[in-house]
């Protein structure tokens, strides 16, 4: 790998006095996205077939209106791990106050997901998070550029491999559209995902509900999520527009 790119990506992060006395550097969000490309994406393609996106985001093709997504998930400003989970051609998502859909490699959205620090698994310690399932983009030794430059590229391809199971787990328990509902409705009895995902876990499970046929009330949980009327209404379309192809 050619790391002589990645030298005007670093910053020094210390306060200008003390800057000549460390050789610890930081990669700027530019470089680290570039080092996180073409790191993960051979290795998320030859694991998962999914591309690169861009913007920290890989996916494969849709299949049955879905398609798997794996992206970032930060921790800080600094670092992160990953996150993964579906997205819909069918469920849109809330933007500037109406329903939009999430189908263009450019604006897509996962619809509901997990990652290392809370999954479905939680309580088999095979599957419990670990240290190694992070990286980030600090301390590069410009002392010692190109070594330093391998340690990285070995801390987050270790973290891919930490996190791997995890992700198969996820994908193979939720192959089918009714394993999907049953991880939504698993979510919700977990405070984390109630947090994070709330409004999005509500309305991809009425949406698949209403897709494969089950769930007596699903218009009218649509409609009670919804204050706002020209909201409801923007939503509502979507819901009228729902495939009937599932089979």
């Amino acid at each position: 790998m050619d790391f002589e790119k990645y030298k005007t990506y670093l910053f020094n992060p210390y306060m200008p006095e003390y800057r000549d006395l460390h050789s610890d550097r930081f990669l700027m969000t530019a470089g680290w996205n570039m080092l996180l490309d073409e790191v993960f994406s051979p290795l998320i393609m030859k694991e998962l077939g999914m591309k690169y996106l861009g913007n920290r985001v890989w996916a494969d093709d849709y299949c049955n209106h879905r398609r798997r997504v794996l992206s970032l998930f930060l921790t800080n400003d600094l670092g992160g791990c990953f996150r993964w989970g579906w997205n819909f051609d069918f469920v849109p998502k809330i933007s500037a106050g109406k329903a939009v859909y999430a189908r263009t490699d450019k604006s897509i959205f996962i619809h509901f997901f997990e990652n290392c620090h809370y999954n479905h698994n939680i309580d088999d310690e095979n599957f419990s998070k670990k240290d190694e399932m992070f990286f980030d983009r600090c301390y590069i030794d410009s002392s010692d550029f190109e070594n330093s430059m391998n340690k990285k590229i070995k801390e987050h391809t270790d973290a891919f491999y930490a996190t791997l199971p995890l992700i198969n787990s996820f994908f193979n328990d939720t192959e089918t559209y009714e394993q999907t509902l049953k991880m939504i409705d698993s979510f919700f009895d977990h405070i984390y995902y109630r947090l994070l995902q709330g409004d999005s876990l509500c309305l991809t499970k009425i949406f698949i509900q209403q897709y494969i046929g089950i769930g007596e009330n699903n218009e009218e949980n649509l409609r009670a999520l919804f204050k706002n009327d020209s909201m409801r209404e923007s939503f509502l379309k979507k819901f009228s527009a729902i495939p009937k192809d599932y089979r």
